[in-house]
């Protein structure tokens, strides 16, 4: 019988359901038998919705007990041996690794049990890889650790990786982890441009949207800060947070704090969506100032949904505009920039307008769905032995 199977391995499935689950769907169509394997839920809210989500498309999923966010040494050896003991016995033709923890146990796993495809998709590297304004002597040594990993995992001898940023295709070659020519740059996830066909740049609110999971790294703080300032500016102004706030992670903001915030006029907090497309609709501006990223898919979204950008210059986020032409780029942990640059385009409704029209043709041109889906179908079909 032909091997077909394809083992995905991320930090939880979460982050499976909102970044990857088309392409798994497609596989299936494909004729790959698919199975997802994950660590443990990063947030209970959105981790029970996803769940849902699978059990729909009867994709079937396994838990190790390694945590995004854990440095736990023995959690995470046990972690990998259980990783190690899932792909034994399911035993797939390919493992396609996303997410920092799901590239670094999966691809060990991967070797260990020769898998004889390996697919690593760098969304990103991670906390140890975030800028934090003043070095971290833990994101230090963890940073090393993981490039010491890595190099191991590199190393596979059928492998592809692919990019979504010329920032971390960069990195990884000056780091000497893989070849130029095992790497693929694809710009993200991918976005289902139908879902946003009926948005319109014309028919905004006056809404600012801060679509993220409520935490330190994705720069909330830096936008409660503007939108306090630019609530007194303009108090006709929504300034909208839509994320979930239970999310294990050490930048985490608290639901007290958010709660406080609201209280206070400064904000509203909409909590986790698991349907985004409403609130892009009518927010004229989509806020990004996040510390790092791969290719932001809210980005991506907020372009489909013919929304203006503001977000940091900063690996990731940068590429996820046209500087000038859809949105505008802001130092990173500045809220300064943000309030003037969020402020040009409040009293400015031709440029946001003409953002929007741009964002949306960029989408059009670069981000689609079904780009993304053939272009990781390729490689699978590459890495795929003459008898498989």
């Amino acid at each position: 019988m032909v091997n077909l199977r394809i083992a995905y391995i991320v930090n939880h499935a979460a982050f499976f359901v909102s970044h990857r689950l088309p392409l798994a769907t497609a596989a299936k169509n494909a004729g790959y038998e698919v199975r997802l394997f994950t660590g443990q839920a990063g947030s209970q809210s959105m981790e029970k919705l996803a769940e849902a989500d699978l059990a729909q498309r009867e994709i079937l999923h396994r838990r190790a007990v390694f945590r995004s966010a854990s440095i736990n040494p023995l959690l995470e050896l046990l972690g990998l041996i259980q990783l190690v003991l899932f792909l034994w016995r399911y035993r797939p033709l390919l493992a396609h690794c996303a997410s920092p923890k799901g590239v670094l146990y999966g691809g060990m796993a991967a070797r260990l049990c020769g898998i004889k495809g390996l697919v690593l998709a760098i969304s990103g590297m991670g906390y140890a890889f975030t800028q934090s304004g003043k070095t971290s002597v833990v994101r230090s040594i963890l940073k090393k650790l993981y490039l010491l990993l890595a190099r191991f995992v590199f190393r596979h001898p059928n492998l592809r990786v692919i990019v979504q940023n010329r920032d971390d295709q960069a990195e990884l070659i000056s780091n000497g982890l893989v070849r130029s020519d095992q790497l693929v740059l694809i710009p993200g996830s991918g976005v289902k441009l139908t879902d946003f066909a009926d948005c319109s740049p014309h028919n905004k609110q006056d809404v600012v949207l801060f679509p993220a999971r409520m935490l330190r790294d994705k720069g909330v703080y830096e936008f409660s800060e503007a939108a306090k300032e630019l609530k007194k500016l303009f108090p006709q102004w929504r300034f909208v947070l839509a994320g979930a706030a239970d999310y294990d992670n050490p930048s985490a903001v608290s639901p007290d704090e958010l709660m406080r915030w609201e209280s206070e006029g400064i904000v509203e907090w909409l909590g986790h969506l698991d349907n985004m497309r409403p609130i892009y609709s009518i927010a004229a501006i989509v806020c990004l100032p996040s510390y790092r990223e791969g290719m932001p898919k809210v980005l991506l979204e907020a372009a489909a949904a013919g929304c203006a950008v503001v977000t940091t210059d900063v690996t990731g986020c940068r590429e996820a505009i046209i500087p000038s032409i859809t949105g505008d780029l802001v130092p990173v942990r500045d809220s300064r920039a943000l309030v003037t640059a969020m402020q040009t385009l409040i009293t400015d409704k031709d440029k946001r307008i003409s953002y929007g029209e741009a964002g949306q043709q960029l989408a059009s041109d670069r981000y689609s769905i079904e780009s993304v889906i053939a272009q990781t179908l390729s490689i699978y079909h590459s890495l795929r032995p003459i008898k498989a």
